[in-house]
């Protein structure tokens, strides 16, 4: 089972309670039931599963909320049946998939907010000392000694130990699957044990949910000192070595988990010999379009993107071009409408490798640009549009004016905004503009907002302000030179909060006002936030939004917000974050308390528990250890336990899931990369 209740944002626990809750260790909410069925003649998903396991069915569980009702319009879902048993914002399976709108703006940020909200860096760094120069988006003056990260000694002595024994004493799936992706998360052996010989313990257990757990975690964990890498490799090529400790033919999601898994591993270490390894594996995986599972094949694809712009020898220079050449083999074989979702992975991989300087950068560019044109007669389909999209939006540099060198990246992107037939690439063009940044993407910007769709568009060009003044922000910080916020993109947006009518354009704005650090706008954020709480998930945005601003003087009506969210779990866990980032030291202790009181109330509980792992304070460990060991609560209950110990002795300072899920074409998905309920991006 899967715990589906620890994304930042937007999740809705209270299916927990009437549908079976899936674990894999806690579940980030991604876009739900989007994963497109297998074009007939095309590549397929799922695969069989070992000789050695009787088949468990997906696991299934609540999602994340989503809007209901047609969509005027806009595109719809890419055709296929839901996945069994999952639900969308209380729309039970079963209904068409055609009344979820997928384009909308919020199913990005989710995937994308954890770089812009930097929750740990507030909490573990020391408590805010207000009033100085640079408070404004999280560059900060700290107490250090008011730092709560957890101490070596705690995670030694306490939280793995606890971890250890709690997966020691059940086969429970919830509780084991929780504490492997905890024990991952903090990445370190014990002097009592190792972490990769718990993990491939499991990897021949009877449940399908486990064993794939245990193969991510072994990435996940970042070590590789101790056959890890042979272990993962055997895994994703189902050889000798994976069989014999997957007891049997390794199934098709295992082998695409361990080729995360792999993924992860490189991304962390950065040494030549493992990069090496992944791409060996990942061209043989790619050279033969036919053999390999659609999951497989995707798998691949971002394992190969993990490797990255990397170093400057000759080692390093060409292996990229090695990947980048395997890359573009693959991409540039019409294989048809099967395979194409396949490809469209392919730019944002390619993106990571080159980077957005050089020969080799500029010659990319051109050629995703040449993909968006309307000549091109050979491959029409979306997937690939929206991938190209959001690579160029990662690769361009600043369009201040008409002289700049990649303005006519811009100004393609600004057509594609303007005319294409997909409104999901058309949205993801207006967030690339931002993205890319620019005085010139700045004006464009300024000027779309107001003439834009409220309903649609509108959302989309407020997020791009948002993100192109939060950008322009910490790259005049980097660069040594005057950093303030700009002032009249702040202003921009708080005129149009004040006369936003829908949802989603206020909660847009409100992420967006915060982005651009308009600290003038936080009384009448807080005062729409606690004017109806019935709109739990604008309020939830909106108190986001006062974290973004780093204003301690939302401390007060953020309380309240917390004070008001029982039964309401999403905005728990916001205002909890916001309370975080805006340096409330207090807020860890308060969480714990309400944990400590609440009873069988698995709502509840899963919000306060994934609020605390979240805001990661060592004087939680001790409450949680106890939870996790009392037998007079549910499963789910202690597994919730487990996915908080592991978020608070997190090693990283963003989530691990975030190397894969950051500029992530979330529309072209796959069963195991994310569909709400058993997907690597639904982990967290």
């Amino acid at each position: 089972m899967k715990l589906r209740c620890l994304p930042l944002l937007g999740v809705a626990l209270l299916a927990i309670v009437t549908d079976s809750a899936d674990a894999h260790g806690g579940q980030y909410a991604g876009p739900p039931d989007i994963v497109p069925p297998p074009v007939p003649g095309g590549p397929t998903g799922g695969g069989p599963r070992g000789p050695n396991t009787p088949v468990t069915g997906q696991p299934s569980g609540p999602t994340a909320p989503q809007p209901s009702g047609p969509v005027p319009g806009g595109p719809t879902t890419p055709g296929g049946s839901p996945t069994p048993g999952a639900r969308s914002g209380g729309r039970a399976t079963g209904a068409p998939t055609d009344l979820v709108d997928l384009t909308t703006w919020d199913m990005w940020w989710e995937l994308n907010h954890h770089g812009y909200v930097r929750l740990k860096d507030a909490v573990h760094t020391g408590a805010v000392v207000t009033g100085e120069e640079g408070f404004f988006h999280g560059h900060h003056r700290f107490r250090a000694a008011d730092s709560l990260r957890p101490t070596r000694d705690q995670i030694q002595t306490s939280v793995l130990p606890a971890l250890r024994r709690a997966i020691d004493s059940t086969e429970q799936r919830d509780i084991a699957s929780s504490c492997m992706v905890a024990m991952a998360k903090i990445g370190e052996n014990h002097p009592e044990f190792r972490l990769v010989d718990v993990f491939k313990a499991r990897l021949q257990r009877e449940d399908q949910e486990i064993r794939e757990t245990a193969a991510l975690a072994i990435g996940i964990a970042g070590r590789y000192e101790n056959g890890e890498v042979d272990l993962l490799s055997g895994l994703a090529l189902d050889d000798a070595t994976g069989r014999a400790a997957y007891g049997g033919k390794v199934d098709n999601r295992t082998r695409s988990f361990a080729l995360h898994g792999l993924g992860l591993l490189v991304k962390e270490h950065r040494k030549l010999e493992l990069e090496q390894r992944v791409l060996s594996i990942s061209k043989q995986l790619l050279a033969n379009h036919n053999a390999f599972d659609r999951n497989v094949k995707v798998a691949a694809i971002h394992a190969l993107g993990q490797l990255g712009v990397g170093g400057t020898d000759s080692g390093e220079r060409g292996l990229r071009q090695d990947a980048i050449s395997v890359l573009a083999n693959y991409l540039d074989k019409d294989l048809g409408a099967g395979e194409e979702l396949i490809q469209s992975h392919c730019p944002t991989a390619i993106q990571k490798l080159v980077g957005k300087s050089g020969p080799l950068a500029d010659a990319w560019k051109a050629k995703f640009a040449a993909m968006l044109q309307p000549k091109n007669g050979r491959r029409d389909g979306a997937d690939l549009a929206r991938s190209c999209v959001l690579a160029l939006g990662q690769m361009c540099g600043a369009h201040d004016d008409a002289s700049s060198p990649d303005a006519k990246f811009s100004r393609l992107l600004l057509a594609t905004y303007a005319d294409h037939r997909d409104a999901q690439t058309r949205y993801f063009a207006v967030l690339a503009l931002g993205q890319i940044g620019g005085k010139a993407n700045r004006a464009v910007l300024l000027e779309k907002l107001p003439s834009a769709n409220k309903a649609l568009e509108r959302p989309w060009c407020a997020l791009a302000l948002g993100v192109l003044a939060d950008a322009s922000y910490r790259t005049a910080r980097a660069q040594g030179l005057e950093a303030v916020p700009d002032r009249e993109i702040g202003m921009e947006l708080a005129r149009h909060l004040k006369h936003a009518k829908g949802d989603s354009l206020i909660s847009a704005l409100g992420i967006a006002i915060g982005l651009a650090g308009h600290q003038e706008a936080a009384p009448e954020l807080a005062e729409i936030a606690l004017a109806d709480l019935q709109k739990t998930q604008r309020a939830g945005y909106l108190a986001l939004g006062l974290g973004l601003l780093r204003d301690r003087s939302a401390i007060a009506p953020l309380r309240q917000l917390l004070d008001e969210s029982s039964r309401r779990p999403d905005l728990l866990r916001q205002a909890a974050t916001a309370l975080g980032m805006v340096g409330d030291k207090g807020i860890a202790e308060l969480l714990q308390k309400r944990l400590e009181a609440e009873g069988s109330n698995l709502v509840n509980f899963a919000g306060l528990s994934a609020a605390l792992g979240q805001i990661g304070d060592r004087r939680s460990i001790q409450p949680l250890v106890q939870m996790l060991f009392d037998e007079s609560r549910a499963p789910l209950n202690r597994a919730f336990a487990a996915v908080a110990l592991g978020g608070i002795g997190d090693r990283a300072p963003l989530p691990w899931h975030t190397a894969i899920g950051a500029n992530l074409n979330y529309r072209a998905s796959v069963e195991t990369l994310i569909n709400s309920q058993s997907g690597i991006l639904d982990i967290l």
